[in-house]
């Protein structure tokens, strides 16, 4: 077998369209709290409810995707992720805005379960964990090109105008769908039964956990950084949401070291240690208000960098853990779904935490969820 990487290429350009609808709305806070009467923790189940469904529904969603066909899960969910930011953009009220950022949530859901088994169903053996550590960096990817292209936009043209934007956007990725092979659309043949997701092995559980306390940090850090610059750090609103776009793009430059160094023999829970440890020890000490802002802003720099290493190792574990290919689709599915249950509680979390103790201690939590994480990282073992 050969390795599509035309395939591969365009799966990867619809999950970094994907993941801008994480990266679309942090810049849009204080707009949308003025605009719509959002409080600090209304503005951040904003940024994370589109992985509501995603927390409840994405391990039995990987074996649906299998029995419909990964191609029709794709284009399903680049739909319904338009059909919301229509929504989002006619929203009169928070009610809406919120009800629609979930249903954007299922769509997501089924584009993070179908590509990246379409990518690992495209390559051949020897180059699926290197093609699944690429697919690892479509999230700070899409987060930081929607960050930085909303932040630079979102004074002109409005945050509306923006959300419909986005909408045109993600039906210009429905469209590249139509260039994916006919064969990989199809269901599973009757000889071939999905796997169900009482099948994923329990070795799956650690790997899904450590990112879970990732996505929690990462989102919850990329959510409400710009806040934080603004509120404490005297930043203009527009720099902050500029910077935070920029510092997330580059966890790309970790995640592609993670295929890299895992094709040295690095194992994979030796990077998910190394990149949850070192980024959130240097997001808390960004967070320390005593360091100067240049170097608070560094240390916020370095902590994306380095965290990079952590989603590329995860999704490239994947086909290592799993025992058997048919399983790959549900371990995909409990990775999303442990991912999404991270990301939907990661940004309310922290800013309740901060509206009752400050910005001042709003290191504790992270550090805290980073130990858990790291001692899942350490359970992590190959099938």
């Amino acid at each position: 077998m050969t390795t599509s990487w035309r395939q591969i290429g365009l799966l990867y350009a619809i999950g970094v369209v994907a993941a801008g609808q994480l990266g679309v709305v942090p810049p849009l806070v204080t707009a949308l709290q003025r605009d719509l009467e959002l409080s600090l923790t209304g503005a951040g189940i904003a940024v994370s409810a589109i992985t509501l469904v995603g927390a409840v529904l994405g391990l039995p969603a990987g074996g649906w995707s299998e029995r419909i066909g990964h191609v029709r899960a794709l284009r399903l969910g680049l739909a319904v992720m338009g059909i919301a930011a229509v929504m989002c953009g006619l929203a009169s009220d928070g009610t809406v805005l919120l009800a629609a950022r979930c249903l954007a949530g299922a769509g997501y859901l089924l584009v993070v379960v179908a590509a990246p088994s379409l990518m690992a169903a495209a390559s051949a053996p020897r180059h699926q964990s290197l093609a699944l550590s690429v697919w690892g960096t479509f999230v700070p990817t899409g987060i930081a090109l929607a960050g930085l292209a909303t932040a630079v936009l979102a004074d002109r043209v409005g945050w509306r105008t923006i959300f419909l934007a986005d909408a045109v956007l993600l039906a210009g990725g429905l469209g590249v769908t139509a260039l994916m092979p006919r064969q990989a659309s199809a269901p599973a043949s009757s000889g071939t039964r999905p796997a169900s997701p009482a099948s994923v092995p329990i070795r799956a559980a650690p790997l899904a956990l450590a990112f879970f306390c990732f996505a929690l940090l990462f989102l919850a850090l990329a959510g409400l950084l710009p806040a934080y610059l603004v509120d404490m750090r005297g930043l203009p609103t527009s720099e902050a949401g500029q910077f935070v776009a920029i510092a997330t793009s580059l966890g790309i430059l970790g995640s592609l070291a993670t295929g890299w160094t895992m094709q040295r023999g690095t194992s994979p829970g030796r990077l998910i240690v190394a990149g949850t440890a070192a980024s959130t020890a240097l997001a808390a000490l960004g967070l320390f208000i005593h360091v100067p802002v240049h170097a608070a802003i560094a240390c916020f720099a370095l902590s994306f960098a380095v965290g990079g290493l952590v989603p590329a190792a995860v999704f490239a574990s994947v086909p290592l853990v799993a025992p058997e290919p048919r399983v790959i689709g549900p371990i995909n599915g409990l990775v999303a779904q442990t991912g999404s249950l991270g990301s939907l509680a990661g940004p309310p979390v922290l800013a309740l935490w901060v509206e009752q103790f400050g910005w001042t201690s709003a290191a504790t939590p992270l550090l805290a969820v980073a130990a858990l994480g790291i001692g899942c990282a350490l359970a992590v073992r190959r099938a």
